[in-house]
Formats: structure tokens, C-alpha cells, sequence
């Protein structure tokens, strides 16, 4: 094995900042012109208690993996002790570098904005989610992604707002896959002192699995439940049972096509105060506008290029999908707000749905008839409306 003498000759001094614990070791090559690097985590013992008959065996063990890292050519290293305080060691010169995650380095990684998710005090959110890097940074390349997330958290406020805090706030993930939004509600939660009970159902036990791990590892693992279950047979009671009580939010992430129209349909039929939604894959009513008939009705209302044109016509197919769960959700006693959360220059898929309860209606009181009509005139008839329809003549 070659040996790395003056990384030899920084380990006294590493010895002298590490004696107290660190979180983990992160072991890097240098970045590619791709801005790719290999790297190895290696996770640490934690905080040490002073004079810890292991404190020195730990050391000399991460000495050992120091060197081996160096000779695979991850010559970058990185200690990190907690959320403030790193060590940075180059193997190939052996300086020692102490960085400090100091209010001045915390502003200009947020922007010079006040957002949600410190990087000091959501760090362990933020690696989770992948925005933070193992050794307590943000690239250039996830900076936009942590300006997003933040964003988002301010965008979904409103909903939690004025929530009395006399029980938890109880959330719904209705398609949930791997839960980051569930996380980083709970996180913005826990930072505003609001209690907060999730439960996270779709139909993959793999993702179902990964959130499970992952709410463990955050320390939500109390107030978080995932269930592998299908939303259109999912029964209220198993709702009602995972959260203690009634949902008061639900929240749907990219579902895709009529996936988001079970979980709206979920939703409503739960009484949720408020609903925060972003559609995916609205194919639904372009499949639909294919047909000779609604081209010719569609055609006739709007601009017949816009429904014979395939292009066109999903695009078209789109905006009618969420155009109408606007109007269904209003019909069922929802105020609604259409927000851009994301810049469409990053992602498509960047359209939020935020719904609030503003009337208290029984199935039997839905205005459901107006959109009926308007979906008659263009040709359509979208899974929502059919579910709305149903439950209002079973009611």
C-alpha cells in the first residue's frame, strides 16, 4: 500500500478536532470536468463523551480508512463533526482546513432570504431528499433545488395556517412514492412547533418501504404511518385509524393521469379542509379528443387545429384536465388557487393545485351539473366528474 505522508503528518492535528466524535467521513476524487466525482461515506460514531476508552481506537480506524481512500485516488477529505463544523483535509498536501457553517455562509446559501430549511438546523432533511451533500454542502447544481423545496414549503403554508394546536395536524399522502414532500412539510412543521401525524399510501411496497426507512432515519418514525394500498380502494376508516382522527390536509405528488383524480376524489369524499395537488401525465382527455366525435365538438367550441393536431391536442388535453378539477373541486364547496411552483423552465410538471374549504356540502348539494354540461360540449368526460358523480347519486 503507498503511503501518504503528509496526510501522516495531519493526523495529529486531526486527532485534536475529531477526540470529541464526528457525524460521518467523506472521502472524494477530485471533480471531473463532468462535475462528477467519485466518493465514499464512511458514518462516524456521533458525539463522544470526554475521555471515551473508544475515542482513540475509532480514530486510528478512521486513519486506516484515510489512507486506503487516498490510495484509490479519493484524496479529498471531509469530517464532518455536526451541522456547523467541518474538516477538510487534502491528502495530496496534508493542509488542514476548519470551515464553520457560520449566520454569514448560512445567508448566502439561502439567497439572503429567511427560507423554512436552514442548512444548519434541516441538514439532515436536506441530505435525505438529496439537495445536501454527504459533507455538508449544496452544489451549485442543487442550489436551484433547495430555492424550490423552500419555495414550495411557503407556497403549502397557507394551508396549516391558523390550525389549532390543541391536536396534531393530521396529513394525508394519497400516491405518496418516496414521501419527499411528505418529509419536508413534517420538517417545516417541526420547525414551526406544530405537531404534525402523516400517513403515506400508494401502491408500490417498495416505496412504501423506502418511506418507512426513511421517516425512521429523520425521526418521524412516531408520527409517520405508510400504507401499501390502491386509492380507489382505499375505505376512509383506514384513513381515519392511520391518522387518529380525520385528515385535515391531503397531498398528492405527481400521480400520474387519473391517479390524481382518485386521490382529489379521496380527498373530497374525506371532507379535507385543504388540498394541495400537482397533476402528472394528464393524458386522460387527449385520448379521449382522439375520437372523431369530440374532435368535431371540441373543434367546433375552440380552434379545430387545436384537436386535430397531435401536439396540440395533449396539450389541450391538459390544460382541460386541471382547467375542470378546478371547477369539479369549487363545485364541491373548494376555493382554489392555480400557482406556478416551480419555473417551467426546470420541469413541466410545476403546476399546484391549492384547495381550501370554504363550504361544508353534502354530496347531494354539488353543482356538478354546469360542468357536466361543458364537459358534454366538448366532447369529454373526465375520471373526477364520473367519480363525483357516482358518490353524489350512492349519497
Amino acid at each position: 500500500m503507498k503511503k501518504h505522508p503528509k496526510l501522516a503528518r495531519a493526523r495529529a492535528k486531526l486527532e485534536r478536532k475529531l477526540i470529541h466524535g464526528w457525524e460521518r467521513a467523506v472521502f472524494s476524487a477530485p471533480q471531473a470536468a463532468t462535475g462528477d466525482h467519485e466518493q465514499r461515506v464512511l458514518e462516524g460514531p456521533g458525539p463522544l463523551q470526554r475521555d471515551d476508552p473508544r475515542a482513540a481506537s475509532l480514530f486510528s480506524a478512521l486513519m486506516t480508512e484515510a489512507e486506503t481512500a487516498a490510495d484509490a485516488g479519493l484524496v479529498k477529505h471531509t469530517y464532518v463533526i455536526d451541522a456547523r463544523r467541518r474538516i477538510e483535509v487534502d491528502a495530496r498536501h496534508g493542509h488542514v482546513k476548519q470551515r464553520e457553517l457560520d449566520e454569514q455562509t448560512v445567508d448566502k446559501i439561502m439567497g439572503g432570504k429567511d427560507r423554512a430549511l436552514r442548512p444548519d438546523r434541516s441538514a439532515t432533511l436536506l441530505r435525505s431528499i438529496g439537495i445536501m451533500n454527504p459533507d455538508g454542502t449544496i452544489s451549485a447544481r442543487n442550489a436551484k433545488k433547495y430555492k424550490q423545496v423552500n419555495h414550495l414549503v411557503e407556497l403549502c403554508r397557507p394551508t396549516w395556517t391558523g390550525h389549532a394546536r390543541e391536536r396534531p395536524l393530521r396529513i394525508v399522502d394519497l400516491a405518496c412514492g418516496n414521501s419527499y414532500l411528505s418529509f419536508v412539510l413534517l420538517e417545516a412543521l417541526r420547525l414551526e412547533g406544530i405537531d404534525a401525524r402523516l400517513l403515506g399510501v400508494d401502491l408500490r411496497e417498495d416505496v412504501i418501504t423506502t418511506s418507512r426507512a426513511r421517516a425512521e432515519q429523520l425521526g418521524f418514525g412516531e408520527h409517520a404511518r405508510f400504507v401499501v394500498a390502491s386509492l380507489e380502494s382505499l375505505e376512509l376508516d383506514a384513513v381515519r385509524d392511520g391518522l387518529g382522527g380525520a385528515p385535515d390536509l391531503a397531498i398528492s405528488l405527481h400521480a400520474c393521469d387519473t391517479a390524481t383524480d382518485a386521490a382529489l376524489t379521496l380527498a373530497v369524499r374525506a371532507g379535507v379542509e385543504s388540498i394541495l395537488c400537482v397533476p402528472c401525465c394528464q393524458a386522460e382527455l387527449a385520448r379521449q379528443l382522439d375520437q372523431a366525435s369530440a374532435r368535431a365538438s371540441t373543434g367546433a367550441a375552440l380552434v379545430p387545429a387545436v384537436v386535430e393536431q397531435g401536439l396540440l391536442r395533449r396539450s389541450l388535453g391538459e390544460l382541460l384536465t386541471d382547467g375542470l378539477r378546478v371547477e369539479l373541486l369549487e363545485a364541491c364547496g373548494y376555493e382554489l388557487g392555480v400557482l406556478e411552483f416551480v419555473a417551467s423552465s426546470h420541469t413541466p410538471k410545476n403546476l399546484l393545485l391549492r384547495a381550501k374549504r370554504i363550504r361544508s356540502l353534502a354530496p347531494a348539494q354539488w353543482r356538478l351539473d354546469p360542468v357536466r354540461d361543458r364537459c358534454a360540449q366538448l366532447g369529454v368526460d373526465p375520471a373526477l366528474l364520473r367519480a363525483l358523480t357516482q358518490l353524489a347519486a350512492e349519497a
